[in-house]
């Protein structure tokens, strides 16, 4: 889909993977973010579907309550709110049968599936099957709760073996509806181990909520994802990549050729605007179909392709290979991200902006990601004078017993934005797991609509600039949603609002800037914070400005929370 002749024209630069799957002008992608509107949209398809629903998950929690609070019901039968809600979810195409389930039953995955089940669905889940010793989750748990509603289950060891990365994981978080629509991000419907870190979380990230309770009565750690939404022939790359892996699992397993799938028909092409590219990493000796590294090519060339700006949000940042030890040097060198930080350097020498949002907390390698930024650094030390460079967190704050209490909210996001022209969003971290070594996926666009809303959003969302519904209604608008008209004409006010606002990518960098150290002082002087920004800092620098840090969970995280 190379564009010609000399123009220089985002069409005219490479922006795209070999090798794998096509580049397509015939389908159409959303973005959604955060567990409400992604899940909210997800149990809305699966339950409207009519023919087969597939889900690849890293982790999965059946019981998991995809739609919650007023999202399940508007107000008492009869009231003009809820009368306005069923004619919303009867527009978005559910029938009457459908309605009558999702006003009298729990929206729980494993309920919403078994329900489609019920109907004729062929519903097949294929999740990851994780070293116990290590979990996040139980996958026999999982796969005897889907089986006993009708779901075929099976549980990939894939990732098994001497000849894998130590640390390998099946991380692809995907699903396919019909055939017509494809789920790819970084939201797994999962709750994990122990009851914390719930997927499902709102755009203001509250403290304390009792939509998200744990059995122990207390609230997860707030939650920020992204997730797409593909329409049209795209789809059915991401159902190809599900009937690939599910098909080697059965043939390798000898479970037997009915449970093969066929071959289906791609749907039919929809009108759009963007350039699509579904792409994936499939590391050496995974599947017998494939070895893929896509998402390692796409991020190359978007990277080598930075005019302006560059925003992205990663749950990592690591030059090296995390081994289990907190201790860079130990690491090898990952060479797809070696490029990576060579590029996005020599994006800055060229005068360009970086943002980065990280998470405060990584699950693990936290020292790696401090390495990654400090050699980012490194590569361009006039852009970080020039406030060019920046690296920010995420938190939330409460009043409890008369001082404010603070929370990290986890970055689990996985984006990039380019020049408000291209984007990706998938699973894939920046890191040698999510360019090499784990089983990922990525779909990726070129269209500056897209792009610039989706910053928006994002920027929106951590400056605190408006209000959680607010934001709900356009993200919702932004994805496509069905929408009542007042709140269609809600979202476009944000809109407008936002575009005013952030509009100019170097205002919204120095808006940013300004949150994140207010918000800084705001802490050391244990007062609310506006928005949910704050500069990212090392472990040097956060020991430098009198932070108590401590490795395994930044500092941040309260010693007692």
């Amino acid at each position: 889909m190379q564009a010609s002749q000399g123009m220089d024209t985002p069409q005219a630069r490479r922006w795209w993977a070999d090798g794998d799957t096509p580049v397509r002008s015939d389908s159409r992608v959303t973005y959604m973010v955060d567990g409400r509107t992604t899940m909210l949209e997800m149990c809305r398809h699966y339950i409207k579907a009519r023919r087969y629903i597939y889900l690849a998950d890293w982790g999965f929690t059946p019981t998991i309550e995809l739609v919650r609070g007023q999202d399940r019901r508007r107000g008492p039968d009869g009231s003009r709110e809820q009368e306005q809600y069923i004619d919303e979810l009867r527009s978005d195409g559910l029938s009457e049968e459908d309605i009558s389930f999702w006003l009298t039953h729990d929206l729980t995955a494993r309920a919403v599936l078994g329900y489609a089940v019920s109907k004729g669905v062929e519903v097949r889940a294929l999740l990851w099957k994780s070293d116990p010793l290590f979990s996040h989750y139980n996958p026999q748990e999982a796969h005897q709760q889907l089986t006993e509603v009708g779901v075929t289950c099976i549980l990939d060891d894939s990732a098994e073996g001497i000849l894998h990365h130590p640390a390998e994981s099946l991380h692809q978080k995907i699903s396919v509806v019909d055939g017509t629509h494809a789920f790819v991000g970084g939201i797994d419907p999962l709750i994990e181990s122990g009851g914390d870190y719930d997927r499902w979380d709102t755009h203001s990230h509250p403290f304390t909520t009792p939509l998200r309770r744990t059995p122990q009565g207390t609230t997860p750690h707030p939650w920020h994802d992204v997730h797409s939404i593909i329409e049209g022939p795209a789809a059915s790359d991401v159902e190809l990549n599900f009937r690939q892996r599910w098909n080697d699992v059965v043939e390798r397993h000898h479970m037997g050729k009915d449970l093969l799938i066929p071959d289906h028909p791609a749907p039919p092409p929809v009108q759009s605007q963007t350039i699509v590219q579904v792409a994936r990493t499939i590391p050496e000796h995974t599947y017998k179909f494939i070895t893929a590294d896509g998402i390692a090519q796409l991020y190359a060339n978007a990277l080598n392709n930075v005019q302006r700006f560059v925003y992205l949000e990663n749950q990592y940042l690591w030059l090296r290979a995390y081994t289990g030890i907190d201790l860079p040097l130990l690491g090898k060198d990952s060479p797809d991200m070696e490029h990576n930080l060579r590029e996005l350097g020599a994006a800055l020498q060229r005068g360009a902006i970086v943002t980065i949002i990280l998470p405060d907390h990584p699950n693990v390698g936290r020292a790696f990601t401090d390495a990654g930024l400090v050699r980012l650094r490194e590569e361009a030390s006039e852009a970080l004078e020039e406030g060019r460079l920046e690296a920010f967190c995420l938190a939330t704050s409460t009043r409890q017993n008369g001082r404010e209490r603070y929370r990290p909210i986890y970055v689990h996001a996985k984006v990039a934005i380019i020049d408000d022209i291209w984007t990706t969003v998938g699973s894939a971290n920046l890191n040698n797991r999510g360019m090499r070594d784990d089983t990922e996926m990525n779909v990726a666009a070129l269209d500056a609509d897209l792009a610039y809303n989706l910053r928006l959003m994002l920027q929106g969302e951590h400056l605190g600039l408006v209000h959680e519904e607010d934001l709900f209604a356009l993200s919702r608008m932004l994805a496509g949603q069905k929408q009542a008209m007042e709140e269609k004409e809600r979202a476009l006010r944000v809109q407008r609002f936002l575009q005013e606002a952030l509009g100019d990518p170097l205002v919204a960098l120095r808006k940013m800037h300004t949150c994140a150290w207010e918000n800084l002082n705001r802490y050391k002087a244990n007062q609310a914070l506006v928005g949910h920004l704050l500069p990212y800092l090392t472990a040097q620098e956060a020991t430098q400005q009198g932070l108590n840090f401590r490795e395994e969970h930044g500092w941040l995280e309260e010693p007692d929370s």
